[in-house]
């Protein structure tokens, strides 16, 4: 008889099976091998959550195998592994280090029957953040009334989709309610009812269901049909942070973090505020206020630098078109550091003083050039024109300005432009 251990309990790690088959298969162009077990407590990927990994040990050889992905199929579990290769002994350890052990594995003998052992630490994070994932749903459905339309359980990453959205004060709420769930510490119930009884129980389900149903209950929190393991007690799930809630598809995409992960996402938080407070010598309780004062401070004199900036280009301008000739005035700034805006408005200040193009070219020879150029009196798409053909130049304009981005030096955008102005640089 078929028999998903993980079904009846989540604690399992170790269990002994004969194969009922096993075979060399390819994987994303890898082979490995493939095995039907006769039991097993390996929970394969499904429901949006990725599989659980561990080894199989063969009780006649000494072969080992990594199994790496586990999935399902007409309810039957595929485990994926690989051989476990080990070193050459020899006298001369060095040598058999620097050795490479390759192996025919079609010639591999493989198991009848196997003794596995999932990987406990995968597991149980998973049942945390499952747990708290029904807790979190639940507590949304029965406070809110927004279904979990969408749910992902990767080693990094828990993500639950809901059709509705929430404001800050709700995220506050639903966080509340759910480690209040944690800290009281009830006993789970998984159970799979028969059909008369499950006519009469209010669960969750994102779909339709056949067959023999599982339903995992929170007494007062939540009842959901799910396939997955999850912990005994709510206490184990250790607490549950709702760490973003974004708008996403017309609902919410909701990220948390339960257990050990959520520890050690506030380890990495309070390292990085304790960095913070140190470079601005202040407390760790006075680090927002510290990094809100710098961050005006820095408004202050960015709005400040602008204004020196600004001036420096008007000087700049008005210099060269009040010492020339009215006529050829074509003055061009080559800079870096510069804002668009600023140029903009520099070059609208100048243009009525002179019959020739006035324009800027800032950033630099490695990274490319911006440009704006303006003019009352010339045509400022004969330089687009002009621009496009020999560096392939983009942007857009018209006749009195035109603006846009070029990769080419400063000496070689200077050789161009002496054709069409008096060479006039800055």
């Amino acid at each position: 008889m078929y028999e998903k251990l993980y079904d009846q309990n989540a604690y399992a790690v170790e269990f002994i099976s004969e194969v009922m088959s096993a075979n060399l298969t390819t994987w994303n162009d890898e082979e490995v091998f493939e095995f039907v077990l006769e039991k097993t407590s390996f929970f394969p990927e499904q429901g949006g959550q990725t599989s659980d990994t561990g080894m199989f040990y063969d009780t006649d050889t000494e072969n080992e195998f990594e199994v790496f992905h586990a999935y399902i199929k007409d309810d039957t579990v595929y485990h994926l592994a690989r051989l476990v290769i080990k070193p050459v002994e020899t006298k001369r350890k060095k040598k058999a280090e620097e050795e490479e052990v390759v192996i025919d594995l079609k010639t591999v003998k493989l198991p009848k029957r196997i003794i596995g052992r999932i990987n406990w630490d995968e597991r149980f994070d998973k049942m945390q953040q499952h747990s708290g994932e029904h807790l979190v749903s639940g507590t949304v459905h029965r406070l809110f009334g927004y279904d979990n339309v969408g749910f992902s359980l990767s080693s990094d990453n828990v993500t639950l989709d809901f059709n509705g959205k929430f404001t800050d004060e709700d995220i506050i709420e639903i966080e509340k309610t759910v480690n209040r769930a944690v800290f009281e510490n009830f006993k789970v119930k998984v159970f799979f009812p028969d059909e008369e009884e499950l006519k009469k129980i209010p669960y969750r389900s994102k779909k339709e269901l056949t067959g023999r149903i599982r339903l995992v209950e929170f007494p007062g929190y939540d009842i959901c049909a799910c396939c997955a393991p999850h912990v005994h007690s709510t206490g184990e799930i250790g607490l549950i942070k709702i760490v973003s809630a974004e708008h996403f598809k017309g609902g919410t995409r909701m990220s948390i973090k339960c257990g050990y992960r959520a520890l050690n996402d506030y380890g990495s938080l309070l390292e990085s505020v304790k960095g913070v407070s140190r470079l601005l010598s202040v407390t760790k309780d006075d680090v927002f206020h510290a990094v809100e004062k710098l961050n005006k401070d820095y408004r202050d004199a960015k709005f400040e630098l602008a204004g020196v900036k600004a001036k420096s280009l008007d000087d700049a301008f008005i210099k060269v078109v009040e010492s020339n000739d009215r006529a050829h005035n074509n003055p061009i700034m080559f800079t870096s550091g510069m804002d668009a805006a600023i140029i903009r408005k520099s070059i609208n200040n100048v243009i009525d003083r002179t019959d020739g193009y006035v324009g800027v070219f800032y950033k630099s020879d490695k990274e490319g050039y911006s440009y704006i150029i303006g003019s009352n009196v010339k045509d400022c798409t004969v330089l687009a024109s002009a621009l496009k053909e020999s560096f392939d130049a983009k942007g857009g304009g018209n006749k009195s300005m035109i603006q846009g981005n070029i990769v080419a030096t400063e000496e070689e955008i200077k050789e161009l432009l002496k054709g069409y102005t008096d060479g006039v640089f800055l």
